[in-house]
């Protein structure tokens, strides 16, 4: 049932988060949105359709799979439901870096670089997961870890930094104040933990390298959430 309609959680999350967004930075976040979803889509149609590899190894979506139940695949190579979780994924690292950032008072262009960096250890967890047991999309050939290329985080990294550059090129770069409002990015971004039990399963050593970067940005979160005011 989840399956079939994963497309009308992504939707309803979306809109909880673009309103979240709104109420914490202004209505000016909608274009961290727009930006991503332009970058990460360019990004992918380029991969699937032609012979730029923008995650280093070809791969393709199994546009069959229930959890792509809404039938809209662009070009028929890209399901809309990965367009949407770009700008979830992307959502939630810009407010877990925003947080992080502010506690400690990093400079403008750490936070820059960080935000990517807590995008990418998302797709640590969610890639074998997707990969091997949702099966949402096949890579030609992989590497050591769990057999996914690691050009694709490469990838995920290129892909991420992109709209927050250009966003706080013309937004500028907000400061965090709240606790109550950054908690629910941090309880999102908590929940890719439970892909890990299937990770363990497969190599407990690659699982406890693989999730430790997340391990990392959920402690330094939540302890930035006692730091502000």
């Amino acid at each position: 049932m989840l399956r079939k309609n994963f497309i009308y959680l992504e939707i309803a999350s979306l809109i909880l988060m673009a309103l979240h967004g709104i109420i914490l930075f202004g209505p000016q976040i909608l274009l961290l949105f727009a930006l991503t979803y332009i970058s990460s889509t360019a990004a992918e149609l380029l991969a699937l359709k032609t012979p730029i590899g923008c995650f280093g190894v070809k791969y393709k979506y199994d546009l069959k799979n229930p959890r792509f139940s809404s039938g809209i695949n662009f070009f028929g190579v890209y399901p809309l439901e990965i367009s949407l979780a770009w700008m979830e994924l992307k959502y939630i690292s810009f407010c877990l870096g925003v947080l992080i950032v502010s506690a400690f008072k990093l400079p403008e262009a750490a936070a820059i670089a960080l935000i990517p960096l807590i995008l990418v250890s998302l797709d640590f967890i969610i890639d074998p997961v997707s990969v091997f047991e949702k099966k949402l999309w096949k890579w030609e050939s992989g590497s050591f870890y769990f057999g996914i290329p690691l050009s694709n985080f490469t990838g995920w990294y290129l892909v991420g930094l992109a709209p927050t550059l250009l966003y706080v090129i013309s937004a500028g770069y907000p400061v965090a104040s709240g606790k109550i409002l950054y908690l629910l990015p941090v309880i999102f971004y908590a929940l890719v933990f439970r892909n890990t039990p299937v990770m363990f399963k497969k190599n407990r050593t690659l699982a406890l390298s693989g999730t430790f970067p997340a391990f990392l940005w959920l402690f330094l979160s939540t302890l930035s959430l006692m730091r502000i005011s």
